[in-house]
């Protein structure tokens, strides 16, 4: 009787030892874009696709394309799926990053993508040159002169046509004011 089990638990067992050469994680996606930090700071996102439960770590290497020293990322048991590093870079230009399999456990496949960076002055004149000017609600105009940085001021349209006075008053507007004197 023995032996009849332990036959079944060998033919049983082969298909959850020998796993195919393809289950391997690899990387799935690679994102890099701005911070919303320092000019020069990204955020790189690298993201792995498990194909089965057993498929549980891999090592991958990521190139920032500056030349400095290459950051190893790890995927092991309970990571989660994406990884997000902050990175800055030192001068402006455009960088090709790289994240690819490396090591015994290496994660399968490799992903590219550009980013271009400026510095803080580049920054602050493309910002100076898309800063919208200010919009006042409707009915209100924005006054000459009076926007400076994020400081402005508006102003009550006068109406389309002057209001009915009754009596012996009579319509008057001076200085964003209406009414009847």
């Amino acid at each position: 009787m023995k032996r009849k089990v332990f036959a079944v638990l060998l033919v049983a067992a082969p298909p959850f030892v020998a796993l195919p050469a393809h289950a391997v994680p690899n990387i799935e996606h690679l994102t890099v874009k701005p911070s919303g930090g320092a000019p020069a700071e990204v955020e790189i996102a690298v993201s792995i696709n498990r194909p089965t439960p057993l498929d549980l770590s891999c090592d991958a290497i990521l190139q920032t394309g500056d030349g400095s020293k290459p950051q190893r990322l790890e995927y092991g048991l309970g990571d989660r799926r994406t990884k997000i590093i902050k990175y800055t870079y030192k001068t402006a230009g455009t960088y090709r990053v790289k994240v690819s399999g490396t090591g015994q456990h290496a994660c399968a496949g490799t992903r590219e993508a550009r980013i271009s960076v400026g510095t803080a002055a580049q920054s602050a004149k493309a910002t100076e040159k898309t800063a919208a000017k200010p919009k006042c609600p409707r009915g209100w105009t924005l006054v000459a002169d009076s926007f400076k940085g994020e400081r402005y001021t508006c102003r009550a349209d006068p109406p389309a046509q002057a209001l009915k006075c009754g009596g012996d008053t009579k319509y008057f507007a001076k200085n964003g004011e209406i009414g009847c004197r």
